[in-house]
């Protein structure tokens, strides 16, 4: 049984990690934003990479994990997990290849166009995420969260490094050999490159895994039939987090830096999910260790009112500063701007980003009752209806309000995915938060926003009260417990 003790390690060990890999990535959003005249294009194929790559996997990370901590065989069933998944890499991307060559886009400007001419490196992308992720399947399984940190912050440097020199060198002569005619190119070579360290780095962790005499046949099936079970709800998700950039390309007449906006804005909002990431990792384990009992539910009720306080107190501050942050110059850097000038628009979508994402949160809380009580039939369902909404949603906002359509849509389903589980759970597998905390922390948070953002009367005396409640609620449910916990 994983502690409350060992939850909180962990999920600070991978949140520090996280923190790190994150703070790379916003490292190169001002690169990005100043230096990539084709941001969009770079949007769209890393946009299809993530739905590639949740295709290549299609939930048996998922169901690797179920199936892992249920058995006494450990070394059969990761065997068959890794031999499983080379050959899904080896099948999907021959058929990825045979269908390119069949299907020609002929216009320049369309998106099947820029998916093929991006293809090799798509797949050489895909190939290395897909087999990295198992191994970090495995690192959380068996707790390895230091090993987990050091091999993808390694990648992350490698990929922040070569972006910079590569983007910024794409025409030199001697690159001609390499495929790179672009600075999407270039900077998917980076991506790559990162990668390739992960894979290096865990490859000890692979190899130690993977024999080939322990495949099983029988495990491979179980391990399938729940994947399917959990696949098409991992699809609609990432649909619901990713086809809007697609949409807008789609539904718009011209989306000329929109796109690259949009993901700026997301990009900016998605600082939250840092502890929904972190603790995530260790979450699953954690729950699934523990099982569905009274003692276990309570202190799930305590552990989610800890997180959800949290992403309301960093939504809260994210969503104040930002504003202020975005249009300052880069240090040492007096041409650049932390947000490049053609993609500030972005930032105005942050509040409903975040909102968006706390929805998420409250939906990963309630989360165990879809494992612990074998509801998975109805994990794919309520991806779907969240899935549909951000669909229907974005297909008749979107052509009135471009972004700010695209980021309520988002916002709605995932609150309606929330809302539907949380109803579900009253009567599958009830996780009490203290909900009078969480809702009076919402009306203040919402009520300094409002004031500051219309300069009202008293504005600063709300952003002060607030303050001061959120270090309250933070210290009554989250620091106090913490502090008691490594007593």
């Amino acid at each position: 049984m994983i502690t409350l003790k060992t939850l909180f390690k962990t999920s600070l060990i991978y949140g520090i990690g996280s923190a790190i890999m994150r703070l790379m990535t916003f490292l190169l959003l001002p690169f990005y934003t100043n230096e990539l005249t084709n941001y969009d294009d770079f949007i769209l194929v890393m946009t299809t990479i993530a739905l590639l790559r949740i295709t290549y996997s299609h939930g048996m990370g998922d169901s690797f994990l179920k199936v892992y901590s249920e058995s006494e065989n450990k070394v059969v069933i990761t065997s068959t997990y890794l031999i499983y998944i080379f050959c899904v890499i080896i099948g999907a991307s021959s058929l990825l290849l045979i269908v390119n060559s069949i299907f020609n886009a002929e216009n320049q400007s369309s998106l099947l166009y820029l998916i093929q001419s991006k293809l090799n490196f798509i797949i050489l992308i895909i190939l290395f995420d897909t087999i990295n992720y198992r191994i970090v399947d495995i690192l959380r399984i068996q707790n390895k969260p230091i090993f987990y940190m050091i091999g993808q912050l390694s990648g992350i440097i490698m990929t922040f490094i070569t972006t910079i020199y590569l983007v910024r060198n794409f025409n030199n002569q001697s690159f001609v050999n390499f495929y790179i005619y672009d600075q999407v190119d270039a900077a998917l070579l980076a991506v790559l490159f990162g990668g390739i360290i992960n894979f290096i780095l865990f490859s000890p962790i692979l190899f130690n895994n993977i024999i080939l005499s322990k495949f099983s046949k029988q495990h491979l099936q179980k391990m399938f039939a729940l994947g399917m079970r959990f696949f098409p709800a991992a699809l609609f998700f990432v649909f619901m987090a990713q086809l809007d950039r697609y949409l807008l390309k789609l539904l718009l007449d011209d989306s000329s830096n929109l796109i690259g906006s949009y993901s700026v804005g997301y990009k900016l909002a998605s600082v939250p999910m840092l502890l929904i990431g972190a603790f995530n990792l260790g979450w699953q384990p954690f729950y699934l260790s523990n099982g569905n009992n009274q003692k276990s539910r309570v202190d799930y009720g305590k552990i989610g009112t800890i997180l959800v306080i949290s992403m309301l107190s960093v939504g809260w501050i994210m969503t104040l500063i930002m504003p202020l942050i975005v249009n300052l110059d880069v240090p040492f850097l007096n041409n650049y701007k932390i947000i490049g000038e053609r993609f500030v628009d972005g930032i105005k979508i942050i509040p409903l980003i975040i909102t968006a994402h706390i929805f998420y949160a409250m939906y990963i809380i309630n989360m165990p009752s879809i494992y612990l009580c074998n509801k998975q039939n109805w994990s794919p369902i309520l991806r779907m209806i969240g899935a549909g909404v951000n669909v229907v949603l974005n297909v008749i906002l979107i052509p009135k309000y471009n972004i700010y359509g695209a980021a309520f849509a988002t916002a709605a389903g995932y609150g309606i995915m929330f809302f539907v589980l949380f109803y579900k759970n009253k009567t599958w597998m009830p996780i009490k938060l203290i909900w009078s905390d969480i809702l009076m922390f919402s009306l203040f948070i919402i009520c300094s926003i409002v004031t500051l953002t219309f300069n009202m009367y008293g504005q600063y005396i709300m952003l002060i009260v607030t303050l001061f409640y959120m270090l309250f609620l933070l210290y009554k449910h989250g620091f106090k417990n913490i502090i008691l916990l490594f007593k």
